[in-house]
């Protein structure tokens, strides 16, 4: 467990404060876009808060809003990752540790490795963890047999491999009814895919189709 800004180097968090609670402004839950993007605006502009912490285990951040685009052949891998402390804002410091409990009628949260964090206000923007299992032998199929997905930094690159293997036949494209980090990105992959099959000429030789479990493909009105 350590704290980071992006100016200096890391510094453990016990060498740090000696107190049994840590206590800071405003926490920001989730070093992912959404977190990141919360905690530049704080620290900047209107806002100009100067105790904004980002707490996060990972020491990768991942633009995941372009694995659509990897998966259509249409940006690289590699460039959606990126270090966290690279991404984190220069007023912002970073906790590298997981949250296990949040108690708000206390102002509180721990953590992972033993913290007790305490605030004024706290922002949570810790995403949606995928299930794989939740789909018998989805998880172990990853990669092989014709079968990929968009929504890993692990599994993208075998969805642009299928792309441009495909010589024709039967191209799946399923939305689960429940809640996915982009609701647009099964239909936006068929899209893509559809380009894709059209500029090398194996469209007539193909059936597409987009499968969805909900009750009809967009969640909200025009």
């Amino acid at each position: 467990m350590s704290t980071h800004t992006s100016q200096s180097q890391p510094v453990s968090v016990a060498a740090e404060s000696k107190e049994e609670h840590l206590r800071h402004q405003v926490v920001v839950v989730g070093g992912g876009t959404a977190g990141i993007t919360v905690a530049a605006q704080l620290t900047k502009g209107f806002f100009n808060k100067s105790d904004v912490v980002i707490l996060d285990p990972s020491s990768n951040h991942y633009y995941q809003p372009a694995w659509t685009l990897v998966g259509g052949g249409a940006f690289r891998k590699e460039d959606t990752r990126r270090d966290e402390v690279s991404v984190i804002p220069p007023k912002a410091k970073w906790i590298q540790d997981a949250v296990t409990e949040f108690d708000p009628e206390n102002n509180r949260i721990r953590t992972r490795d033993g913290l007790t964090i305490k605030y004024d206000y706290l922002v949570v923007g810790a995403g949606i963890q995928i299930n794989w299992d939740g789909v018998k032998g989805l998880k172990e199929t990853f990669g092989k047999n014709g079968v990929c997905s968009n929504y890993s930094f692990e599994t993208v690159g075998s969805t642009w491999d299928n792309v441009r293997e495909f010589k024709g036949g039967t191209a799946l494209f399923t939305q689960p009814s429940g809640a996915v980090k982009c609701g647009g990105a099964p239909q936006k992959i068929c899209h893509l895919a559809e380009d894709y099959f059209r500029k090398h000429g194996v469209r007539d030789q193909s059936r597409v189709i987009f499968a969805t479990a909900g009750a009809k493909i967009f969640a909200v009105e025009k």
